[in-house]
C-alpha cells in the first residue's frame, strides 16, 4: 500500500509548540520528539509514505536507515488514530504503513 496518501485523520490535530510539535486526538495529546512533527506536516494528503521519505532524505542526506523510521513512525501513529490515507479509492481511516 505504499501508494497510499497520508493524511492527518479527522480526529487529530498538529500543534506547533514552542516546547515542540504535539499531535492531538480525542482524550490524549501525544508531544512529538525529534522529526515527528515534520513527518506529520507532511502527511498533507497529497504525499505516499516514499515521497515523504524522499523530502525527509533531500533536508537530512545520509541519514542512515530513515525509510525505516518513517515507516514505523506511521505506523505507530496509524495504531493511534492519528493518521488516515487515501489509497485512490477514496479515503480510508486509519493508515497502514
Amino acid at each position: 500500500m505504499s501508494d497510499a496518501r497520508y493524511a492527518l485523520s479527522r480526529h487529530a490535530d498538529l500543534k506547533h509548540r514552542t516546547q515542540g510539535d504535539v499531535l492531538v486526538l480525542p482524550e490524549r495529546a501525544i508531544r512529538l520528539s525529534g522529526s515527528g512533527g515534520e513527518i506529520l506536516a507532511l502527511c498533507d494528503g497529497t504525499r505516499t509514505r516514499d515521497e515523504i521519505v524522499e523530502v525527509l532524505g533531500e533536508r537530512y542526506p545520509g541519514t542512515a536507515g530513515l525509510a525505516e523510521e518513517v515507516e514505523r513512525f506511521l505506523t505507530e501513529m496509524s495504531g493511534l488514530g492519528g493518521l488516515a490515507f487515501d489509497d485512490g479509492e477514496g479515503p480510508r481511516g486509519e493508515a497502514r504503513a
